[in-house]
């Protein structure tokens, strides 16, 4: 069985190719990168990166939010900022969920998000990831 967060690095690469900037999981109280490209790296030494990781798990709240307010099941998340844009959802249920964000340099075109959320919901095993967090957990 192939690694669980080898197939997630290789379903973000597939989808942004050399735009693919960073990776990272994280749960209620951990968070772990899983790709980080060397020219973005020196860019968020100076960032507290479990400061950001904090504000994405608001998205834990919104998320229970958005599915008890819309008709529509929530699938994803994306910001875009002057670089790049980021990228966030959500994989498994209740205390098990673990989310993911990734961002991708800025593109002239647009990018299918959607398509690449079917793609991760293809191949992501939710308790594959939590056991990636135990291991490579950078809190």
């Amino acid at each position: 069985m192939a690694d669980p967060t080898s197939q997630v690095v290789d379903a973000c690469r597939y989808f942004g190719g050399e735009r693919l900037r960073d990776i990272w999981i994280f749960d209620g109280e951990r968070h772990a990168s899983l790709f980080l490209r060397e020219d973005v790296a020196p860019t968020i030494d100076d960032v507290d990166v479990s400061q950001y990781v904090d504000v994405e798990r608001y998205g834990y709240v919104t998320r229970e939010s958005y599915e008890d307010l819309h008709y529509a099941e929530y699938r994803y998340t994306v910001r875009g900022f002057d670089e790049y844009d980021q990228y966030r959802t959500f994989f498994g249920e209740g205390t098990d969920r673990v989310g993911l964000f990734a961002s991708f340099d800025s593109h002239v075109e647009p990018c299918d998000f959607r398509a690449l959320t079917e793609s991760l919901e293809g191949v992501v095993d939710p308790a594959g990831l939590a056991a990636a967090l135990d291991a490579e957990s950078d809190d």
